[in-house]
């Protein structure tokens, strides 16, 4: 029977990569830590020992000592998710749900798989563990883990390509709403500045425009601008890592609460290293993710070629958020079109 907690490792199985070796024969003899801290060197023997009695690594599925002799043939598996992980709000929705994929809106707090510091904190674990019937699901396409919103996932390997190709031409209809700090130039306007690596940043991963990096287009469309602030709808017509986010700060409107692309990135070096923001900083970020939100998604089924909309309506955060500026969340907090617009265009 394949029940929640199987169904939660076959998802961990297919994340965590290079998590299991078999000792050959040239090692028969060799301490556990040993074997370890001399075969993978990102790692010291003393950070090794910590894993091991944590219980990341087992030897033939079994919890284990440092001091272990390893013998020829023996599995050695590295099993990440012991460990502790930083919160995540744990909500869903189900937005459709057939044999071929699933629809669901995810928090603003939630990554989608495996990745750095979260294992089973991820919205594949959570599905997999709340819902072990539909199998092992796919991932088609990525949100940040502060973007709220909808996702979809493949239930087989047909639909999983059908869909991504439908990403990869570009023909898949996207619209987030964010709330941005500046006042747009005007009423719609277009961002059509190229990507790249972010220099001079501290972060990894952070993207910044750079004119040799790749293209990227997003349409801007203001729903209403406030006094130094502005409710807007991005549409992006090209799918780059952290592109509507860069876009907006590139034309002065970053969004509020982005701990990367905001006021300061230091703000994410410290949530990466566990420091807490104190209130001062809090209150300058405005809130505490990024107030960006993967609103509709329109693609055709990967099966019967129809045209699908889903609509994920406004997370609470964000719709508090407007309500303390004065405008009602209410057109942004139910199902179906974006209003005051249609998806052609």
């Amino acid at each position: 029977m394949h029940g929640p907690d199987s169904a939660a490792r076959d998802v961990l199985r297919l994340w965590v990569k290079k998590g299991h070796t078999r000792i050959e024969p040239s090692a028969d003899g060799t301490r556990l830590d040993r074997y370890l801290a001399c075969r993978f060197t990102y790692r010291s023997r003393t950070q090794w020992r910590k894993l091991i009695r944590a219980g990341c690594i087992t030897v033939n599925d079994a919890c284990v000592r440092p001091s272990r002799v390893l013998r020829q043939g023996d599995a050695i598996n590295y099993i990440p998710f012991p460990r502790e992980e930083p919160p995540i709000d744990r909500r869903t929705q189900i937005l459709f749900l057939d044999a071929h994929l699933v629809g669901v809106a995810k928090s603003g707090n939630v990554p989608i798989h495996p990745s750095g510091r979260y294992f089973r904190h991820t919205l594949l674990h959570i599905l997999a563990t709340e819902h072990p019937e539909w199998g092992n699901l796919r991932v088609v396409h990525r949100l940040d883990r502060e973007t709220s919103g909808i996702v979809i996932f493949g239930r087989d390997r047909e639909a999983t390509e059908h869909l991504a190709v439908q990403f990869r031409r570009r023909e898949v209809q996207k619209r987030y709403l964010a709330l941005v700090e500046g006042r747009p130039p005007k009423a719609r306007f277009v961002i059509d500045r190229p990507l790249g690596k972010a220099k001079g940043s501290r972060i990894r991963k952070a993207v910044g425009i750079q004119e040799d990096g790749i293209s990227a287009h997003t349409d801007v469309r203001v729903l209403h601008q406030g006094d130094g602030w502005a409710w807007v709808e991005a549409r992006p017509r090209t799918g780059r890592l952290h592109q509507i986010r860069v876009h907006l700060q590139s034309a002065g409107l970053p969004i509020l609460g982005d701990k990367v692309y905001g006021r300061d990135e230091r703000f994410f070096l410290k949530f990466i290293n566990n420091e807490p923001l104190t209130p001062e900083e809090s209150a300058l970020l405005g809130l505490p993710r990024q107030a960006l939100h993967a609103y509709q998604l329109v693609i055709r089924h990967p099966a019967s070629g129809e045209r699908l909309s889903l609509t994920a309506p406004l997370p609470e955060d964000m719709a508090q958020a407007l309500l303390e500026r004065g405008l009602d969340p209410a057109p942004w907090q139910q199902r179906g079109d974006m209003p005051g617009d249609d998806m052609t265009g």
